[in-house]
């Protein structure tokens, strides 16, 4: 019995050694990750402005008495080149059915951290701007040579936002 024993325990030994030096000195490996991040960018909506009035009664637009610019949201990856066209008229007010007497259509964007600079502007020219992400003021007004007419009025700017 103590010779099996021992031929047990060699034998246990022997397979230790043999694995044991078949392990070399350590290594190591690299392991590489690779992301990328898309240009991208995203609008939402915001407050809806408001027209007001002009004293004269020939401009109505955010800057009138009781106006107030509307609101977006844009949030980029980097930076976006910005247009804002010309007011439109909204079909079925009275803007859109008198738009022949309305000589004056004319939007503007400011980025709300600087509300007094017009970033660009839109009266049938629109001008490209890099900018950031952030909250944009719209700024928009109708306006005619003579007093205008009652009714509703309602107008729509569209601003595009291609990012960098």
């Amino acid at each position: 019995m103590k010779t099996h024993i021992f031929l047990k325990t060699a034998l246990i030994a022997g397979l230790l050694a043999i694995s044991g030096t078949s392990f070399a000195a350590p290594t190591t490996v690299t392991t590489t990750f690779t992301g990328t991040i898309p240009t991208s960018c995203s609008m939402v909506a915001g407050t809806v402005g408001t027209l007001g009035l002009s004293t004269d009664g020939k401009t109505m637009g955010t800057a009138q008495t009781n106006g107030a610019r509307g609101t977006f949201a844009l949030t980029c990856t980097g930076t976006a080149n910005m247009t804002i066209a010309a007011p439109v008229p909204n079909a079925g007010t009275t803007a859109a059915t008198n738009i022949a007497s309305l000589t004056t259509k004319q939007s503007s964007l400011y980025l709300s951290t600087a509300p007094s600079v017009a970033i660009a502007t839109g009266d049938g020219i629109t001008n490209a701007t890099s900018k950031p992400s952030g909250t944009y003021q719209v700024e928009m007004s109708l306006g005619s040579v003579s007093v205008l007419a009652t009714g509703d009025y309602a107008s729509s700017v569209v601003t595009t936002v291609t990012p960098n």
